[in-house]
């Protein structure tokens, strides 16, 4: 299914199954709380994703080929509202590497890769 080559049209999906995602998708946009945290091409983002939400997303889902099972990571605490999200970046609170800079400051977008953008004080 090429629709985007055949018909020269981009479409865009919004959907909790990851293995639909990476198969439907050229590129890849992970959200958390509402605010894009890292983008990638599809095959990019799940073979190298980069932020520690999308690590975790993508560690929980059932793997789109066999034997590329990871260690599923585990979050702690619960998860923010989304009407009063916590300040700096709305991840912090459940996110293992977070510093004080993290409560403070909302990290921006960081292409660190063509075409590879993170939202994390980690890069």
């Amino acid at each position: 299914m090429d629709l985007r080559g055949r018909y020269a049209m981009s479409y865009f999906l919004i959907a909790h199954n990851l293995a639909t995602v990476r198969y439907l998708s050229h590129r890849v946009a992970v959200m958390y709380l509402g605010l894009i945290v890292e983008q990638a091409d599809s095959e990019e983002l799940f073979s190298k994703p980069l932020h520690p939400y999308s690590k975790a997303l993508i560690s929980a889902a059932l793997p789109a080929r066999p034997g590329e099972q990871q260690e599923r990571i585990v979050l702690s605490g619960e998860v923010p509202s989304p009407t009063n999200p916590p300040s700096g970046c709305r991840f912090h609170s459940r996110c293992p590497f977070a510093f004080e800079r993290c409560t403070i400051e909302a990290p921006p977008l960081r292409e660190l890769a063509p075409g590879h953008t993170v939202a994390c004080h980690l890069y």
